[in-house]
């Protein structure tokens, strides 16, 4: 692929990465206004609990239809199998789910109450389909369909949700309601897109790749845990609204992991292309973008805070404030575990992860229960950071005894205490919001020179070696 289709292909995913922030990003400020507490605290859990299921339900498997995908021996039509196995699964396990929570809430007698939930259990299940039909378009660089599908199953999802909210009936069943709906809806479009095969079409097939992806399974569980394992304590020791205080902060987290996770399939699809092999140097040259990358987002999360943090709630306090400083910093972190791990299922060798992450997240769990009790939302903030980055340096350290080229250790040693400077700098500066808008919109033109210096070298370069 030529520079310049590749720049547009990150362009487009960053548009898909856009439109996946957008949703809540529009509606949150109008639905947190507009749903009592206990209901808005309801919304925010139960669309926590989409984001982390889901991560649950893939259990890796969208990782192994892109790197089967590469395979010399038919392997488009492998991959567009596993899908199709992928696809049965997620519906499958949506379903149960929410099917035995219903029968346990109906039992209890709260189903009405917790209506909102079970719709929120066959949405994972719809989006786990999704996300498979996505693992064949990115191999098969189709970002225009991609953004398509992210921007149904997303943005237009969260728009109907508050449609639902002002027009029907003021509940978060009414908005889990609209969204699983639009949800369903794109589903079958991304069927229809990619046209999976027959799931065992391919004899070993799906017994091979299950056995790939198998000891991702107790790391997606831990992975959950770490992603938003806060929601769950907050939640289960203070009650929803106490958690839709701290709720309101997390798209400072989601919005950057949005982005990496948005660009993370170009990058994971020239890893997984590659497979360990750094000959051609485009290995390097991936992790050092996916650095400087998240740098930039934790530079602009963090002195951006107070700016976003108005537009996100009201009545904001000194924690929240801190909170949305801090929480930026988890980009680079999660950076560095996305970069060694997928360098680890690029040569098969995955078993380390179903060991590492739930180690990791275990300590992080507990001491999140720890600063939890006191409500200590900025120490809330900095365990999730913290979490991240030690996880991030275990899987490096790991690559590179597999084979010392798989990460390149700047990602750690610059990454970190970079990340850890910028957050010492920010998170007690006054929380003017003019001080915070003049310093982002300086930020933001320094950026853009530097961007622009920056791809004329690389032109100047390209010319001088074309004219020797």
């Amino acid at each position: 692929m030529s520079a310049r289709s590749e720049a547009s292909q990150r362009t487009l995913y960053l548009i898909a990465a856009v439109a996946q922030g957008a949703g809540p990003l529009l509606t949150q400020p109008f639905v947190q206004r507009l749903l009592a507490p206990d209901e808005w605290g309801r919304v925010a859990f139960n669309l926590s609990v989409v984001s982390i299921s889901l991560i649950v339900i893939l259990a890796g498997l969208p990782l192994v239809i892109t790197r089967t995908f590469f395979d010399p021996d038919r392997g488009h039509d492998k991959a567009r199998s596993l899908a199709g196995f992928g696809i049965l699964q997620s519906l499958g396990l949506g379903a149960a789910a929410a099917a035995v929570l219903a029968a346990w809430f109906g039992f209890k007698g709260t189903l009405g109450d917790e209506l909102s939930l079970i719709l929120a259990l066959f949405a994972v299940g719809l989006l786990g389909a999704i996300q498979m039909c996505l693992a064949v378009l990115r191999a098969q660089k189709r970002a225009v369909a991609f953004v398509l599908l992210t921007i149904g199953a997303q943005t237009v999802g969260h728009l109907a949700g508050l449609a639902a909210v002002l027009f029907v009936d003021r509940s978060a069943t009414a908005y889990l309601g609209a969204f699983t709906l639009v949800v369903a809806v794109t589903a079958v479009f991304s069927a229809l897109l990619v046209r999976p095969e027959r799931p065992f079409a391919f004899p070993g097939l799906v017994r091979d790749s299950t056995r790939s992806s198998l000891p991702l399974l107790p790391h997606s569980i831990a992975l959950v845990l770490m992603l938003q394992g806060e929601s769950f304590v907050l939640n289960a020791m203070h009650g929803p609204a106490s958690y839709g205080v701290y709720g309101a902060m997390l798209p400072m987290a989601l919005g950057p992991l949005s982005v990496v996770l948005a660009l993370a399939n170009v990058w994971e699809t020239t890893l997984l292309a590659r497979r360990g092999d750094d000959s051609d140097g485009s290995i390097s040259r991936t992790q050092k973008e996916a650095l400087g990358v998240s740098l930039a987002l934790v530079l602009l999360g963090s002195t951006g805070a107070v700016f976003a943090a108005n537009i996100l709630a009201h009545d904001l306090s000194s924690q929240q404030f801190a909170v949305a400083r801090i929480l930026p910093g988890v980009a680079v972190g999660y950076v560095i575990f996305l970069m060694a791990t997928t360098q680890l299922v690029a040569v098969n060798r995955t078993r380390s992860m179903a060991i590492i992450t739930p180690l990791v997240a275990a300590a992080q769990l507990g001491c999140l229960v720890l600063v939890s009790a006191s409500e200590n939302l900025m120490a809330v903030a900095l365990v999730k950071v913290a979490g991240f980055a030690v996880l991030g340096v275990l899987y490096a350290l790991i690559a590179r005894r597999v084979r010392p080229g798989l990460v390149d250790l700047r990602l750690v040693l610059i990454g970190l205490p970079v990340t850890a400077a910028i957050t010492a700098l920010t998170v007690f500066q006054p929380t003017w919001l003019l001080l915070s808008v003049a310093e982002l919109g300086l930020l933001v033109l320094l950026m853009a020179g530097g961007a622009v210096a920056l791809r004329r070298r690389a032109r100047s370069a390209a010319m001088a070696d074309q004219v020797s």
